[in-house]
Protein backbone atom coordinates (compact mmCIF):
# COMPACT_ATOMS: atom_id res chain seq x y z
CA UNK A 1 0.00 0.00 0.00
CA UNK A 2 2.85 2.00 1.14
CA UNK A 3 4.52 1.74 -2.42
CA UNK A 4 1.26 2.87 -4.24
CA UNK A 5 1.34 5.78 -2.63
CA UNK A 6 4.52 6.73 -3.43
CA UNK A 7 4.24 5.44 -6.99
CA UNK A 8 1.17 8.22 -7.05
CA UNK A 9 3.40 11.00 -5.71
CA UNK A 10 5.75 9.93 -8.37
CA UNK A 11 3.23 9.96 -11.35
CA UNK A 12 1.96 13.48 -9.90
CA UNK A 13 5.41 15.26 -9.57
CA UNK A 14 6.19 13.86 -12.88
CA UNK A 15 3.30 15.36 -14.66
CA UNK A 16 4.09 18.67 -12.32
CA UNK A 17 7.11 18.86 -14.14
CA UNK A 18 5.89 17.77 -17.77
CA UNK A 19 3.09 20.83 -16.90
CA UNK A 20 6.00 23.46 -15.29
CA UNK A 21 6.94 26.22 -16.87
CA UNK A 22 9.09 27.52 -14.29
CA UNK A 23 12.80 26.20 -14.51
CA UNK A 24 13.82 24.16 -11.68
CA UNK A 25 17.00 22.78 -11.28
CA UNK A 26 17.52 19.02 -12.17
CA UNK A 27 21.84 19.14 -12.65
CA UNK A 28 21.72 18.47 -16.61
CA UNK A 29 18.40 16.80 -16.96
CA UNK A 30 15.74 19.47 -18.39
CA UNK A 31 12.17 18.97 -16.86
CA UNK A 32 10.16 17.00 -19.65
CA UNK A 33 13.03 14.71 -19.17
CA UNK A 34 12.38 14.80 -15.56
CA UNK A 35 9.11 14.19 -15.13
CA UNK A 36 8.69 11.33 -17.44
CA UNK A 37 11.59 9.94 -15.39
CA UNK A 38 9.60 10.63 -12.28
CA UNK A 39 6.38 9.45 -14.51
CA UNK A 40 7.88 5.99 -15.32
CA UNK A 41 9.22 5.57 -11.65
CA UNK A 42 6.17 6.03 -9.94
CA UNK A 43 3.86 3.95 -12.52
CA UNK A 44 6.69 0.99 -11.83
CA UNK A 45 5.98 1.55 -8.34
CA UNK A 46 2.55 0.61 -8.54
CA UNK A 47 3.03 -2.47 -10.12
CA UNK A 48 5.44 -3.34 -7.87
CA UNK A 49 3.27 -2.91 -4.87
CA UNK A 50 0.50 -5.00 -6.91
CA UNK A 51 2.86 -7.27 -7.74
CA UNK A 52 3.58 -7.71 -4.23
CA UNK A 53 -0.01 -8.27 -3.18
CA UNK A 54 0.06 -11.21 -5.62
CA UNK A 55 3.47 -12.89 -5.57
CA UNK A 56 4.35 -12.41 -1.67
CA UNK A 57 7.39 -14.85 -2.03
CA UNK A 58 9.22 -12.66 -3.99
CA UNK A 59 9.09 -10.19 -1.77
CA UNK A 60 13.44 -9.80 -1.07
CA UNK A 61 13.17 -8.88 -5.13
CA UNK A 62 10.55 -6.43 -5.05
CA UNK A 63 11.61 -4.45 -1.99
CA UNK A 64 15.28 -4.07 -3.67
CA UNK A 65 13.55 -2.82 -6.61
CA UNK A 66 11.09 -0.34 -4.66
CA UNK A 67 14.14 0.67 -2.37
CA UNK A 68 16.49 1.33 -5.88
CA UNK A 69 13.83 2.70 -7.37
CA UNK A 70 12.99 5.50 -4.57
CA UNK A 71 16.26 6.08 -4.16
CA UNK A 72 17.19 6.75 -7.42
CA UNK A 73 14.65 8.91 -8.43
CA UNK A 74 15.38 11.38 -5.74
CA UNK A 75 17.57 12.72 -8.15
CA UNK A 76 14.51 14.09 -10.45
CA UNK A 77 12.21 15.13 -7.04
CA UNK A 78 11.41 11.82 -5.87
CA UNK A 79 7.84 12.54 -5.89
CA UNK A 80 8.23 15.89 -4.01
CA UNK A 81 10.63 14.33 -1.39
CA UNK A 82 8.13 12.53 0.51
CA UNK A 83 7.21 10.13 -2.13
CA UNK A 84 10.96 9.03 -1.90
CA UNK A 85 10.94 8.53 1.59
CA UNK A 86 7.84 6.94 1.38
CA UNK A 87 9.10 4.10 -1.42
CA UNK A 88 12.18 3.78 0.82
CA UNK A 89 10.42 2.87 3.92
CA UNK A 90 7.68 0.49 1.40
CA UNK A 91 10.65 -1.41 0.27
CA UNK A 92 12.38 -1.70 3.58
CA UNK A 93 9.05 -2.77 4.88
CA UNK A 94 9.08 -5.49 2.16
CA UNK A 95 12.53 -7.06 3.10
CA UNK A 96 11.58 -7.18 6.76
CA UNK A 97 7.90 -8.42 6.80
CA UNK A 98 6.66 -12.05 5.71
CA UNK A 99 4.60 -11.94 2.45
CA UNK A 100 0.88 -10.47 2.53
CA UNK A 101 -0.56 -14.35 2.08
CA UNK A 102 1.50 -15.24 5.27
CA UNK A 103 -0.13 -12.26 7.40
CA UNK A 104 -3.34 -12.53 5.72
CA UNK A 105 -5.77 -15.85 4.80
CA UNK A 106 -8.90 -14.97 4.02
CA UNK A 107 -10.04 -19.01 4.41
CA UNK A 108 -8.85 -19.28 7.75
CA UNK A 109 -11.89 -16.78 9.12
CA UNK A 110 -13.39 -17.80 12.29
Amino acid sequence: MLAWVAGVLFVAEGFYLLTNSLALPFASVDLPTAGAVSAVAGLGLIFLGGFYRSYGEYRSYLGTLILLISACDIWFGGGFWAGSIIGAFAGALMLVLPPYGLMHDPDQSA
